[in-house]
Order: C-alpha cells, then sequence, then structure tokens
C-alpha cells in the first residue's frame, strides 16, 4: 500500500499569502480606484461633521431631506468660498512678486558687497542668476499652489460627486447602522449599536477637533503677522494653518512663504526672523496645548505612522492622499482597537501611554471584549 503524500501548507504560510494578496489587492484599488475613493472617503470625512447640525435641525421637526439639503448647501457654499478666497489671494500675491523685485536687487547687492568687503570675494553672488532663480522658483510656486488646489478640488468632485456621496451618507446613516447589527447579529444589537455610535463620535471628535485647531493656528497666525505688517497676513495665516494638517512638513512649508514674502517687502532682517520665531511658538503652543487639549487622545497616532500614512498618501493620492490618509490612518488604529484579536496592532499604531492612572470608564476595546464575545442568547 503506498504511503499518502501530505502536500497540505503549513497554516501560517497560507495565512501570510492570504495577508499579503489582501494588501496588494487593496494597494491596487487604491490607485484604481482613486476617482470614486477620494470623492467618498472625503464625502464621509464631512458628512460625519454635518450629523450632528443635522440631527439638531431634524430634533426641530425639520425633515431629514431637508436638513441634509440646508446643511449640504451651507458646508459647500464655505467651501466654495474658501476656494474663491485663495484664488483671488494667490492671484495678488503673485502679481506682488514683480513689485518686490528692486527689493530683491538691493537685498542681493548689499549682500554681495558685504562679502566681497569681508572675505575678498567679488562677484560671489550673480545678481541676474539669482534674480532669475528665485523669481522662477517663485512664479512657478505660486501657479503650481493654484493648479494643486483646483486639481484637488476637481479630484474630490466638489461639484458633482462630492456632495452626492454627502448625501447619500447622511440619509442613510441609520440604515449602516442597523447593515452592522445584522452583520453581528450573534452579538447583543445593543452593544453593537453603542459601538458603532461610540466610534462616529471619537470620528466626528476627532475632525472638528483638527477644524477647531486649525481656526485657532489661522487666527494666531493672522495676528502675529499683521503685528509685524506683513502684507496678505490673512492669506498667509489661512494657507499656514491649513497645510498644518500635513505633518512635519505641512509648518515648515506653511511658514516659509511669508518668511520669504517679508524678506522681499522688509527693509530689515528683523521681520522674516521675527516671522520664523513667531511660527515656532504657535507651533509650540499648538503642538504642546491646542492638539492635546482639544484633539485630545481620541485616535493619536505615533509619529512613524503618521509619516508612513502621510508618504502613502502622497505616493497613491498625491496632495489629496497627504490630507485624506492621516485621518484614514487613525481610523484604521482605533478599528483595530475594537478587537481583543487585533488590538495589540491599535497599540502599536498608538502613542506612548502616559502615566496618568487609568480611568474607571472601561475603553471600547475592553467593552468589545466583554461585550461582544458574548454570543447572544
Amino acid at each position: 500500500m503506498e504511503e499518502s503524500i501530505n502536500t497540505k501548507l503549513p497554516v501560517k504560510t497560507i495565512t501570510s499569502a492570504a495577508v499579503m494578496i489582501l494588501i496588494a489587492g487593496i494597494v491596487l484599488i487604491f490607485i484604481y480606484g482613486k476617482t470614486l475613493l477620494v470623492p467618498l472617503v472625503a464625502g464621509a470625512f464631512i458628512a460625519m461633521l454635518l450629523v450632528a447640525p443635522v440631527n439638531k435641525l431634524e430634533s426641530y421637526g425639520v425633515p431629514r431631506i431637508l436638513s441634509i439639503v440646508i446643511m449640504l448647501l451651507f458646508s459647500m457654499s464655505v467651501l466654495a468660498g474658501l476656494g474663491w478666497f485663495f484664488g483671488q489671494q494667490i492671484g495678488k500675491f503673485a502679481e506682488d512678486l514683480t513689485g518686490v523685485q528692486a527689493n530683491l536687487d538691493k537685498f542681493i547687492g548689499s549682500t554681495s558687497l558685504f562679502i566681497e568687503e569681508n572675505f575678498g570675494v567679488k562677484d560671489a553672488i550673480s545678481l541676474q542668476r539669482i534674480n532669475d532663480q528665485v523669481f522662477k522658483f517663485l512664479k512657478e510656486h505660486a501657479s503650481g499652489i493654484s493648479s494643486a488646489a483646483f486639481s484637488t478640488l476637481g479630484s474630490l468632485g466638489s461639484l458633482i460627486l462630492l456632495p452626492v456621496y454627502m448625501f447619500m451618507f447622511l440619509l442613510y446613516r441609520d440604515h449602516f447602522t442597523t447593515f452592522a447589527v445584522k452583520l453581528f447579529h450573534k452579538h447583543s444589537p445593543s452593544v453593537v449599536v453603542s459601538v458603532v455610535t461610540d466610534l462616529r463620535k471619537v470620528i466626528q471628535n476627532y475632525i472638528s477637533g483638527v477644524v477647531k485647531v486649525m481656526a485657532i493656528l489661522a487666527i494666531l497666525n493672522i495676528i502675529a503677522l499683521s503685528a509685524l505688517g506683513i502684507k496678505h497676513a490673512v492669506f498667509f495665516g489661512i494657507f499656514a494653518a491649513m497645510m498644518n494638517i500635513l505633518p512635519y512638513v505641512g509648518p515648515l512649508f506653511g511658514s516659509l512663504l511669508p518668511m520669504i514674502f517679508a524678506l522681499l517687502t522688509k527693509d530689515s532682517l528683523f521681520y522674516p526672523v521675527a516671522v520664523l520665531i513667531s511660527f515656532v511658538i504657535i507651533q509650540s503652543i499648538e503642538g504642546n496645548f491646542l492638539t492635546p487639549k482639544i484633539v485630545g487622545s481620541n485616535v493619536n497616532i505615533n509619529p512613524i505612522v503618521s509619516l508612513i500614512a502621510l508618504l502613502i498618501g502622497s505616493l497613491l493620492w498625491g496632495v489629496v492622499g497627504m490630507i485624506l490618509f492621516i485621518p484614514l490612518a487613525a481610523i484604521v488604529k482605533k478599528l483595530l482597537e475594537l478587537s481583543p484579536s487585533t488590538a495589540v496592532y491599535g497599540y502599536m499604531m498608538g502613542e506612548e501611554p502616559s502615566n496618568k492612572p487609568p480611568k474607571d470608564k472601561k475603553s471600547l476595546g475592553t467593552r468589545i471584549k466583554s461585550g461582544l464575545g458574548k454570543k447572544g442568547k
């Protein structure tokens, strides 16, 4: 009797292969489904912000559809207003670049003279070459911002797809909760509803907290730049606040433009240095007080995960991906924490826990472990 040959693969090998195939499939979906997914994700995020005001209108007796339409018109008006404002400001900023060319010539000439007198190097700085390169960079940069803004708005489907997705998410939000209850039909419906509601609130608090921090930063930036007499203080202040949503590179890029503009429009190096110091102080306030207090520890992710999410988002979806992948990573972290079997990965994505004594309130992961782990009788 011939011995049967065991051709079964180890379970770990099959699991690893399945995970790799799943990851590859997700990446391909993100790449080739960008046109569909970008407005879908953006619409979901904005819809979560509008759930509370829509519920408020409904509590006053306004029909659901009418409540959603009112909030959609309001939100789209705000977005359109911001787009118009930045379009106007970018145009004025580009026009001013020609007007400050004399100041740039003077600055380069004095710097070249200083080097020649102190170091004996004649014509160390080619005025015409630097002049051409600086203005070429600034003008290309200004046009790049404008084109990126229009590209972002286009990719978000702001005219058609974005409001449609927002409307659908708001209209069928209860239907999605019912779907979750049916999906976990073996568990207590009340626990499932509670977890879904808490997860929705966590995401709402995170996104609204980020928006509040951006608004406060914009006010602080505008006050600082206006006090220094920097032209276009409102534009630079709001732009720097919006750039803050991009970790690491955002604050640097947001402070670079007003510094260069101050250098070219002011007669003293005090102003660009003062702009730098002001932005450093404001960023310190944001990092040590505003974000921890307002955003809180709802879905905080550690810097490594933030950087990876930023790079992946930029690689897959460009500028829009850099904005959307940070909250997406935070949502993935919170979803991992909901299941005891994957909670350790959520912990890995999170920040180092503080030394504060634990609160009596149970975490979502604990509630899932104690609640969803029990089969409904």
